[in-house]
């Protein structure tokens, strides 16, 4: 039986990794502050498969607890880890943004994913396979001007599992990965381009744009099945 640990599945390439795991009859916590209504009635019909985990992932002292952990997966063979939520914001001129926006894009991007996974490691099967994936973007590995703390934290995030596949790379149950899924039609592109319009500094705002306007952005669904399939099948 397959277990799978989901943050961020209100919508976006969250709620499509959502769907697609139970489609194909995995056990599903799915972390986050909002659920939709879809989810919250599945997690009514097939409460011993759908467990919704409340919380607001900015704050780590809220995130699932060892023990809710291990009973959740309990009795599973196959356990997945997919760190999907993220937050874009602050988009703006560095000494310009707030305290509060910047402690936020930490907080969600990358001291949840940290928290989160070491505390999954301690609480999975001793000889359970165990996948964890990082969803990352092609913002850690370049610089894209206003963007600076989701640039940082996705390449901080990217070290931060580079360092634990190096830990466990003579484990061979483990395995951790690190996915780009490229530009989607999510609300976080929508969060872009409405930036993109606000006046605040994003000197390269006419790609995301265009990309959207063009058609050129990627359907999540897709994503989410391609993912699954390459990385947690």
């Amino acid at each position: 039986m397959r277990a799978v640990v989901i943050t961020g599945v209100s919508r976006g390439l969250g709620a499509a990794l959502f769907d697609v795991s139970t489609t194909r009859g995995d056990r599903i916590l799915a972390v986050g502050r909002h659920f939709s209504p879809e989810q919250q009635q599945l997690r009514d019909e097939h409460p011993g498969d759908v467990t919704l985990f409340s919380t607001d992932l900015a704050d780590a002292h809220w995130l699932p607890d060892h023990d809710t952990l291990r009973a959740f997966l309990r009795d599973a063979d196959d356990v997945v880890l997919i760190h999907n939520a993220a937050v874009v914001e602050p988009i703006g001129e560095i000494g310009r943004l707030t305290t509060q926006a910047i402690t936020n894009s930490i907080a969600v991007n990358l001291t949840a994913p940290v928290v989160l996974t070491n505390t999954f490691l301690r609480a999975a099967p001793p000889d359970a396979r165990m996948r964890i994936l990082f969803i990352s973007s092609g913002a850690a590995r370049r610089v894209i001007d206003g963007w600076a703390l989701y640039c940082t934290t996705k390449a901080a995030g990217e070290t931060f599992f580079d360092v634990l596949s190096s830990q466990v790379r003579e484990d061979e149950r483990i395995s951790i990965t690190n996915v780009d899924p490229g530009q989607m039609d999510t609300g976080m592109q929508e969060n872009i381009r409405r930036a993109a319009t606000s006046g605040a500094y994003f000197p390269g705002r006419q790609r995301w744009v265009d990309a959207h306007a063009e058609g050129r952005l990627a359907d999540p669904l897709a994503v989410a099945e391609r993912i699954l399939k390459e990385h947690a099948s």
